[in-house]
This record gives C-alpha cells, structure tokens and sequence, in this order.
C-alpha cells in the first residue's frame, strides 16, 4: 500500500533568493515526487532531503514534524507560505481504492548520523 503516492513543491518563485525553503528548492519550483513501494531520497548534504520531508510532514499534518521557526522577514512565514503553496495526492490500497486520509497514528521520524566523537562510548 502506497500511502502517498505523489507530492508537488511550490510552483512559486520569490525575489530573494535565501529565503528558506524556497532558496532550497531553486530551480526546482513546481517540481513532483513520485512514489513507490519503497523510495529512497539520495543526494549531497545541502540537497533538500531533510527539508522535502519536513515539508511533507508539514503538509500532511503528521506528528513528529519539525517546523522551522526562524523564518520570519517581517511578517511573512516564509515555511508556513511555503508549505501551503505545495500539493500532494494519496496513493491506493491493495484493492484499488483510492486513500481519503493518512492512518491517524503516522508519524514522522527523523534519525540523525551520531558524530564520530560519539562512537564507541558507553552510555
């Protein structure tokens, strides 16, 4: 079962570009993820892939998401603007029906790498 089967980005563009998220996605705008059984997002550190799922976790309102707060340029939440602009499509369950609503217990999970500093202690 594919809970969500597609997420779009914001097709918005803005004046300035270090604003987050919106700098992070550059050339990017409008773009659409598609997918599967299992997906794996992959790229250099900088890319967008902790900021793609936070904007999905944000998007779908799941527990656990991580909003980012220092964004304000006056009285513009740039994240929160960011967020509504962007789309999403749920997928199907095994019979073909299509999903009306994610499981009220899905929850966002995010693991960070331990330091190598951390390695090796006992805890």
């Amino acid at each position: 079962m594919i809970y969500l089967q597609s997420f779009g980005l914001s097709p918005e563009r803005i004046s300035c570009p270090n604003i987050y998220p919106y700098n992070v996605f550059r050339r990017r705008e409008g773009m659409v993820f598609f997918f599967e059984q299992i997906t794996v997002l992959y790229g250099n550190n900088g890319s967008g892939k902790s900021t793609l799922l936070n904007q999905i976790s944000n998007k779908l309102k799941i527990k656990g998401k991580e909003y980012a707060t220092p964004n304000k340029f006056g009285n513009e939440d740039y994240c929160g603007r960011f967020v509504s602009e962007c789309s999403y499509c749920l997928g199907e369950d095994e019979l073909g029906r299509t999903i009306r609503s994610l499981p009220q217990d899905s929850r966002y999970i995010r693991r960070e790498p331990c330091l190598r500093s951390d390695l090796g202690r006992e805890k």
